[in-house]
């Protein structure tokens, strides 16, 4: 797996509506894709919200992980589930326990507990892929709201800007180097 988020790829998918929410009749959404280094695939993902309900709600991000193409099977990938929602400092992600109907698939043999990532090599691989989607999925834009204007001057980015930058991760706690935690 790469350090950074420049050395992947995201390409993304198809993307449905699903039906409309229980509690306000807004629509639900879901987008696909792949990422990759120019070597390989590295994880398919699947985001699922309800347009207008990041703030209250969120979204619940599924990856796959592992090998792809000839050769490869359930056997060769692992899921990951990942809650994203709006903290008091802008968006953030956490790692989740997967649902019980969701421990194993047609795509991975294995659904990883939160315990089974936090705290281990693979949670870096984690957040660089969801790094990744939080900058190269456009599909996405009303997960990642644009940062705030401020008069000068200002540590948020420019108001123009559809992305914030992302800082660098510690690779095991997946902290990132200014002390804002994501999976805890």
């Amino acid at each position: 797996m790469s350090d950074t988020t420049e050395q992947l790829h995201v390409a993304p998918g198809s993307e449905r509506t699903t039906g409309r929410c229980a509690c306000c009749g807004r629509v639900s959404r879901i987008v696909m894709g792949m990422i990759s280094t120019a070597e390989a695939d590295l994880a398919s993902y699947l985001v699922h919200w309800t347009v207008g309900h990041i703030d209250t709600l969120g979204a619940e991000i599924d990856l796959i992980i592992g090998r792809w193409g000839d050769g490869a099977s359930a056997a060769d990938r692992v899921a990951v589930r990942l809650h994203h929602f709006i903290g008091p400092n802008g968006p953030a992600v956490m790692v989740q326990d997967p649902p019980p109907n969701r421990a194993t698939s047609e795509l991975a043999a294995q659904a990883l507990l939160r315990d089974e990532v936090i705290g281990t090599p693979r949670a870096a691989e984690v957040f660089a892929l969801y790094d990744a989607l939080a900058v190269q999925d456009v599909r996405l834009a009303e997960l990642f709201p644009p940062a705030q204007t401020c008069l000068s001057p200002c540590a948020h980015s420019p108001a123009d800007r559809a992305r914030r930058l992302l800082r660098p991760r510690d690779p095991i706690s997946g902290r990132t180097t200014a002390g804002r935690s994501r999976g805890r």
